[in-house]
């Protein structure tokens, strides 16, 4: 400030100075004057070099700006994914703990024969004994049906799918609510979307290979992830279950696709299943121990 006041005081002092002094002479106010076209030029270069520089200045402001901008919006993908990803996981985990809710309310009662010390007497004796009454729960259940459906499906010749659904209907109360809620869980990752095209640098109309796959690809891994923690949660006959209802009309349209894309056959009991020929009916996929 106190330069840039005392550069007005100079330029004034000399203004008022030259017109005094030179008042009354135009001619040598003319010549006076032309002294200083040089000074002109170079004062009007000096400025031109200003704007320029300015220019140059703005230009580099602009490319921090830029700069700040891609790291910001940076940020702002990495905050969004975070939320997202805890969305996802918040609905995810309380879908499996209602799973494991629904698990512990199946339940149903069954006969079976007290241990009356009757066991090597004359069968006339034996047939007085006397049933009582036990409550199965929980995966039990799942064992317990498992060995009651094989021992039918074993000595029935009638096509599988129909003695199935026959069987499933003494059991579809409890086990129907089980599929259906297993079913969504599965599907709910499956459709889930944790990589956006945007976080990729995916262009909105591909046209490369690499780009056109590289969606799927992120997202698949990690849905394969958490399908991989359903699969961990599933006992051996909760899945030998499985096995049989994606073969029947309950899943064969839209569960059974899901059970093979995801590998969570990987460790089903394969001599349990009643007929080995069954397990070809799945793609090989569905069994894969990577």
């Amino acid at each position: 400030m106190i330069i840039g006041a005392a550069t007005v005081v100079v330029i004034i002092g000399s203004w008022v100075l030259t017109y005094f002094l030179l008042k009354n002479d135009l001619h040598n106010r003319g010549t006076f004057g032309d002294m200083f076209g040089s000074i002109n030029a170079l004062f009007s270069g000096l400025a031109l070099a200003g704007i320029i520089f300015t220019i140059l200045l703005q230009r580099m402001e602009l490319g921090y700006q830029r700069n700040e901008l891609r790291e910001t919006r940076q940020e702002f993908i990495i905050q969004n994914k975070t939320l997202k990803t805890q969305r996802f996981e918040n609905t995810f985990f309380n879908l499996l703990g209602l799973h494991h809710q629904i698990i512990e309310g199946i339940d149903y009662d069954t006969q079976i024969v007290k241990k009356d010390g009757t066991e090597g007497m004359p069968r006339g004796i034996m047939q007085k004994r006397d049933y009582e009454i036990v409550t199965i729960k929980g995966r039990d259940v799942f064992k317990n049906k498992f060995e009651s459906l094989i021992q039918i499906l074993s000595q029935s010749k009638s096509d599988l799918n129909v003695e199935y659904l026959k069987f499933y209907s003494t059991a579809q109360t409890d086990l129907g609510h089980y599929f259906r809620n297993l079913y969504r869980i599965i599907k709910f990752v499956n459709e889930a979307e944790f990589f956006s095209r945007e976080e990729l640098d995916i262009p909105i109309n591909p046209t490369k290979y690499e780009d056109r796959i590289k969606h799927e690809v992120y997202n698949f891994s990690e849905r394969y992830k958490y399908t991989s923690m359903i699969r961990a949660q599933l006992s051996d006959y909760e899945l030998l279950w499985l096995f049989y209802n994606c073969l029947s009309d309950n899943g064969i349209e839209k569960f059974k696709p899901l059970i093979e894309k995801y590998t969570i056959f990987k460790n089903l009991p394969k001599d349990k299943v009643h007929d080995p020929q069954l397990i070809d009916l799945y793609e090989q996929r569905a069994f894969e121990k990577t």
